[in-house]
């Protein structure tokens, strides 16, 4: 997969570069075969095998809320409040879930809530997906590819199977070497594996019904938006957000915390009618909040310390 991948991108280019320079495209000898489009039984460079590899297959006996196949990136030096906003490119689960974000509507302010869609793969298809992953080089030991920096983060792939969790790291997705390369290939099948896989899509796709939300608050005033004028109030309908959660500590008035159960019902159609600058008031302070529907293996406050 790796080698083709290579010949693959020099063809391409090349062809690019003499189409945008008008000469004549002249046909290569021992052209390598371009990778299949997307279709019932293709995939990255080859087509499903008959019967998986037992790496593949092992994944129909993980949790069903774990997720088998997981892209996402890390950020480095930036605060938890910050990254744990951010969602994974994509997300496969052991029962099937395909979770990504889909599009969001170009208004300004944007909706409070992410657009995440769920669409299920039969199990044929998560162990074709797992197949693949394997191909790209996802299984064996753990790998570190590029050097990462400091205060930048990495790409993380995380592959879980019966035999055990393999991680990839990659400092540079744009690095050209052939490991890199496979995988951009993969995160390009992973972000649309219906077109990819369209005999092993069981339900089309939907909206993400959450059952846990993470949200992180902190003091704010409206002076202190990008578009005060823009900004709404409402007030906060539960546990005064000042005692809310953990504190992240210094500073701390950063607040993390899970709402669930009845809770949750009881925000949920307030978020769906806010925007990303409708402020909360609780106990005569505004605060803004990040509110971010939980995938089901997402930890509640990644980076916050326990709560006591």
């Amino acid at each position: 997969m790796k080698k083709s991948l290579v010949r693959l991108n020099l063809v391409v280019l090349g062809l690019l570069l003499v189409a945008c320079s008008g000469a004549p495209v002249a046909s290569p000898t021992n052209q390598p075969t371009l990778a299949p489009t997307p279709g019932p039984t293709t995939g990255p460079t080859t087509a499903p095998t008959s019967s998986p590899s037992p790496s593949a297959s092992a994944g129909a006996s993980l949790d069903a809320d774990l997720a088998v196949v997981k892209v996402e990136q890390t950020g480095g030096m930036l605060p938890p409040w910050e990254t744990a906003r951010w969602y994974p490119t994509a997300a496969l689960y052991g029962d099937g879930r395909l979770i990504v974000q889909g599009p969001q509507i170009e208004i300004y302010p944007g909706p409070a809530l992410p657009n995440l869609v769920v669409t299920h793969l039969s199990q044929a298809g998560v162990e074709q997906v797992l197949e693949w992953a394997a191909e790209a080089g996802l299984q064996g030991e753990d790998r570190q590819l590029g050097e990462a920096g400091f205060d930048s983060g990495v790409t993380v792939f995380t592959v879980e199977t019966a035999d055990g969790t393999h991680t990839t790291n990659v400092a540079d997705m744009a690095a050209g070497d052939a490991d890199v390369g496979a995988l951009n290939q993969f995160v390009a099948v992973m972000t649309d594996l219906p077109n990819y896989l369209p005999n092993e899509i069981a339900s089309d796709p939907t909206p993400y019904i959450y059952d846990r939300l993470r949200v992180i608050s902190f003091p704010v005033e409206a002076v202190d938006l990008p578009d005060p004028a823009l900004a709404t109030e409402v007030e906060w309908p539960l546990e005064p957000l000042a005692e809310l959660g953990t504190s992240f500590g210094e500073p701390d008035e950063y607040r993390c915390a899970l709402i669930e159960g009845e809770d949750l019902e009881t925000l949920r159609p307030m978020l769906e009618q806010a925007n990303e600058l409708t402020l909360w008031r609780s106990d005569d302070v505004t605060y803004q909040i990040y509110a971010h529907p939980l995938l089901p293996d997402d930890e509640p406050c990644p980076g916050f310390p326990p709560a006591e």
